[in-house]
């Protein structure tokens, strides 16, 4: 008999926890869906990087846009798989940067920007000699990264 009451206060208790548990989120019932961010949560993201002109003359500055990465996050950019610098998500998830391929030889190269694994897209560039230089649009902004690493030193003079 005794155990009898032990499974029923048992399954009383458990019962009594799934209904109060139930009752605390009803606070929540008027939050919108998208407070609560469940693609974070969850770690699904649909990345998309554009960028302004797909081909240029080597020493070209092409505009990167991203839009879709996880908001406030710290991005790398990666050039053929190298990284070559970072940059931060807005609130909406979106960022932007300019490549600069001074230095950089003819050919194609992959450019991407990454979160995590969850969180990457990529596009291509052409560099061919025969191309205008593209420049950047009016108002593009963000951190300059180079296809060639790049060392600035201090100009020395008399």
């Amino acid at each position: 008999m005794k155990r009898e009451q032990q499974a029923i206060l048992l399954r009383t208790g458990l019962v009594l926890a799934i209904l109060l548990s139930g009752v605390a989120l009803i606070p929540f019932i008027d939050m919108p869906v998208a407070a609560i961010n469940w693609e974070r949560l969850a770690g699904i993201y649909n990345p998309v990087l554009t960028v302004n002109a797909t081909s240029g003359a080597p020493g070209s500055i092409f505009a990167f846009t991203g839009s879709g990465y996880p908001p406030n996050s710290q991005a790398t950019i990666f050039v053929n798989g190298d990284p070559r610098g970072h940059v931060s998500t807005d609130n909406a998830g979106g960022a932007s940067f300019l490549l600069n391929t001074t230095g950089a030889a003819p050919g194609h190269y992959n450019v991407a920007l990454e979160v995590d694994i969850n969180a990457s897209a990529a596009v291509g560039i052409d560099l061919v000699p025969t191309d205008p230089v593209v420049f950047p649009p009016s108002g593009s902004g963000g951190p300059t990264v180079f296809v060639n690493p790049t060392i600035f030193l201090p100009l020395i003079g008399k």
